[in-house]
């Protein structure tokens, strides 16, 4: 992480913690389309033109890595499907930042202000606790309300269908904001296989978001404590 490690208070939190991990996780992103354009290159140098037996006699298809084009639909295969699993584990690894800065910035405020609760005191679980808790608790304002936690809370539907049902809609399709999924930048939804296919721009769009929330509670904070020191100098 950064040579520089300030004090742990809330008020650094923002400056001093997550602007050097969206750093960190946009170069990750990146590095992450980058291995998957190059599987793409690789399925279209190295894809060969073999006679391959199936069985009922002798046919040409296209070989790639064992797989073959009479069995598969290798197009799909390599240029869609595996860059798409790299981009889902990547969004989970996304998701799982989020949950973790929350908690942390729960924890924060529990250690710095000397609160009796804990954000795990409270009900529910993952970013609805932690944001309960800062709202209830902590005392910031204007998160669940707002535009940035709405696009997280569909985000999370994208990443709960990917991470419980490998990204089939399903029996829950209902609960998909299906149009938030076609408008979103970089996300396509295959209606005939209710598949969510995650392409390239999605997670910069899905970090994005994240920023934006994390500068609304920035804000949220700031405001907070500068008003308890006006307060306290009145």
């Amino acid at each position: 992480m950064a040579l520089y490690i300030p004090k742990k208070v809330v008020l650094n939190w923002y400056k001093y913690d997550i602007s050097f991990s969206i750093c960190l996780l946009s170069i990750f992103i990146d590095s992450v389309e980058e291995q998957a354009a190059k599987s793409i290159a690789d399925f279209k140098a190295n894809v060969q033109t073999e006679v391959v037996d199936h069985g009922g006699g002798m046919e040409s298809s296209h070989v790639h890595r064992g797989l073959d084009s009479s069995t598969w639909a290798l197009e799909e295969v390599c240029e869609k499907y595996f860059p798409g699993l790299q981009r889902r584990s990547a969004l989970l690894t996304l998701w799982s930042y989020l949950e973790h800065e929350l908690d942390e910035l729960c924890v924060l405020y529990k250690s710095e202000k000397g609160f009796r609760l804990t954000h795990l005191d409270l009900s529910g679980k993952g970013i609805d606790r932690s944001t309960g808790y800062l709202e209830k608790v902590a005392g910031l304002s204007g998160l669940k309300t707002s535009r940035a936690w709405r696009e997280i809370k569909e985000i999370q539907k994208i990443r709960n269908a990917i991470a419980h049902r490998d990204g089939k809609l399903g029996a829950d399709q209902g609960t998909v904001n299906t149009e938030f999924i076609k408008k979103a930048k970089g996300v396509r939804l295959m209606i005939e296989g209710d598949e969510i296919v995650l392409e390239e721009g999605f997670l910069t769009d899905v970090l994005v978001r994240f920023k934006s929330y994390f500068e609304l509670i920035a804000a949220s904070i700031n405001a907070n404590e500068g008003a308890a020191r006006a307060a306290s100098n009145a």
